[in-house]
């Protein structure tokens, strides 16, 4: 089997595939592939055909770059949308000689999942705190120990159905089958933060179109997550209900003009604008510009603030605050108003691979590098001839193979990460 993975990152404003493999140690980005996504509104989807459009365009593009056919893909989902319940586990360990084994870490995580859960959430990953050895605690692997009883501290990471089935049901309708469902913190966090910051305690804010993921990292496990419905595509919101600009121009300016703070325009240029139907120019200043971004982003860095503060979180992050995802980048300044407003240590991060080194793709690096990590594959051809130019979604065959695979399908999801150890 190749160890070569496709994961698929669905976000508010676009759709990223990436074709991965792991190969001596070292990891390749094969192909890339990223349209606009209008089917998804706050992380959410809400719209599955705009969303299979979407996927099926990036697939496209991803299998022309990389030469290769895909047939499944990992998906994450925002941590924020997911919710973490304190768990444990016990068993006797199997062996004569008592040796533990791969084995008896997965029967004691699968005694972990067994509690009660509300009807409408569905278990898709189980996050172990430590392991324990006759009462010898903090233990991060104790495969190979010898022991007679082995306990697990463990978060278990449960979603909406609603959620995980339309995840799954735009993956189906666009031609493809679901390897896994990744937890977008666990896997953004594997290409943009250090062991050492996860271990000391670390907030990691993925700033996206519509929202803003907080994730807080400590002792080297996920112990919080939030998503805050606010992102970059507020700012150029303002910017075009404010100056009465058409929303494209209102981008094109934040990411040409941009600043994070008002102090750092000298000049007081002026720009012109087409008005909205392009009959007539309008100026617009650019301290004006500063004034509209500055007011946001402080809003936004202000609502993370309070989340953590609320939560008692603030105490916990020794390594300070990392920044990603495609929302606040590129924004001059930025960096230093957040640091000013958080009052802790503010960095940017973003996956360090030839290819993807941009925040924008730090999700969708980040859920390709988790499932190498965790020695999972996709069902990918390796072929030397071109990919097709067309991939066809066939409504009816979905709609005849759709009641043979939800149920397996689904047993699948939940079972899939206990395969990890």
């Amino acid at each position: 089997m190749s160890n070569i993975v496709a994961a698929l990152d669905i976000g508010s404003s676009k759709v990223c595939i990436i074709i991965a493999e792991m190969k001596n140690k070292q990891f390749n980005i094969l192909g890339v592939g990223t349209s606009e996504c209008k089917g998804v509104k706050k992380g959410i989807i809400v719209d599955i055909d705009s969303t299979v459009e979407a996927i099926v365009q990036a697939l496209k593009q991803a299998e022309h770059m990389s030469n290769k056919k895909i047939k499944s893909v990992f998906v994450n989902i925002p941590g924020g949308y997911t919710n973490l319940y304190k768990t444990k586990g016990v068993i006797a360990v199997s062996r004569e000689d008592r040796e533990i084994t791969k084995e008896d870490v997965s029967r004691v995580l699968e005694a972990a999942k067994v509690v009660a859960i509300p009807q409408d959430k569905e278990i898709i990953d189980i996050i172990p705190e430590q392991f324990i050895v006759d009462g010898y605690d903090e233990i991060r692997d104790p495969i190979g120990m010898v022991g007679v009883r082995l306990e697990v501290d463990a978060n278990l990471v449960v979603a909406s159905c609603t959620t995980v089935q339309n995840i799954i049901r735009s993956i189906q309708k666009a031609g493809l089958n679901c390897d896994g469902i990744i937890v977008e913190p666990l896997a953004t966090s594997s290409v943009v933060l250090s062991d050492d910051e996860k271990e000391l305690g670390v907030a990691l804010l993925d700033i996206g179109a519509e929202t803003t993921d907080i994730s807080v990292f400590k002792k080297g496990s996920l112990v919080y997550t939030k998503v805050i419905p606010v992102g970059g595509n507020h700012i150029t919101n303002d910017i075009s209900i404010i100056c009465k600009i058409s929303s494209s121009d209102a981008e094109k300016i934040k990411r040409q003009y941009g600043v994070a703070t008002s102090n750092l325009i000298r000049n007081n240029d002026i720009i012109k604008i087409n008005n909205i139907g392009g009959k007539s120019e309008k100026e617009i200043y650019l301290k004006d510009i500063a004034e509209i971004m500055e007011a946001r982003i402080s809003e936004m860095l202000y609502l993370v603030r309070k989340d953590l503060e609320d939560k008692n979180l603030y105490g916990l992050l020794s390594a300070g605050i990392v920044i990603t995802g495609g929302g606040l980048f590129n924004i001059k300044g930025i960096q230093d108003a957040a640091q000013n407003s958080l009052d802790v240590s503010v960095r940017f991060g973003y996956p360090n691979f030839i290819g993807v080194a941009n925040p924008i793709y730090s999700a969708s690096a980040g859920t390709a590098y988790y499932a190498l990590k965790e020695k999972r594959t996709s069902q990918i051809e390796l072929t030397s001839s071109a990919p097709k130019e067309e991939v066809k979604v066939y409504e009816e065959e979905y709609e005849e193979i759709d009641e043979q695979r939800r149920g397996g399908f689904i047993e699948k999801i939940k079972d899939f990460f206990a395969d990890f150890f």
